[in-house]
């Protein structure tokens, strides 16, 4: 057996693996949203191609319709999203990612790192601005990253699989 085929085989186990580790109430709102979408992506390529209309004047009011069914099924899938589990994922250190941005110093001035505002007194402006970007990244970037660990894709077959985007 080659090395390819023996690394296809150990990625398919491990995705049925975690594929099983789903919660029943988050992969059946993964797949309702996934279907949804589908439809409306279905319906929006007919209105784009109609000439008619009459036809797309109907087809609009089918995609406004879709689309607040879609916001239920958003909300639905983030009801069960905040349920399950995260699993393994690893937390976001702000200040190894992002510690050269720079902030601009009122006091002096010049721009300095952020590691570096955030080691200021914490009565100084400086480190106020640099605390309000800390808390603003952290939580921006730990929802991103939570979103991209999580993405699903059905194979040839149908089911619903999780994608990793990371070579191995």
């Amino acid at each position: 057996m080659k090395r390819n085929e023996l690394l296809q085989l150990i990625n398919e186990e491990v995705q049925r693996v975690t594929e099983a580790s789903i919660s029943k109430k988050f992969k059946k709102a993964t797949e309702a949203l996934y279907n949804a979408q589908l439809n409306q992506q279905q319906v929006r390529k007919q209105f784009v191609a109609e000439k008619d209309p009459e036809k797309r004047a109907k087809l609009k009011q089918e995609l406004i319709s879709l689309h607040k069914g879609i916001k239920k099924v958003q909300s639905a899938f983030e009801a069960a999203l905040s349920q399950e589990p995260a699993g393994e994922l690893e937390e976001l250190d702000v200040r190894k990612v992002h510690g050269d941005t720079p902030v601009d110093n009122p006091d002096t001035g010049n721009n300095i790192k952020l590691r570096t505002a955030l080691k200021a007194p914490k009565d100084t402006k400086v480190y106020k601005i640099a605390k309000s970007m800390y808390d603003r990244l952290a939580e921006t970037l730990t929802e991103e990253e939570l979103l991209e660990k999580i993405v699903f894709y059905r194979d040839k077959n149908g089911k619903l699989r999780r994608f990793n985007n990371k070579k191995k």
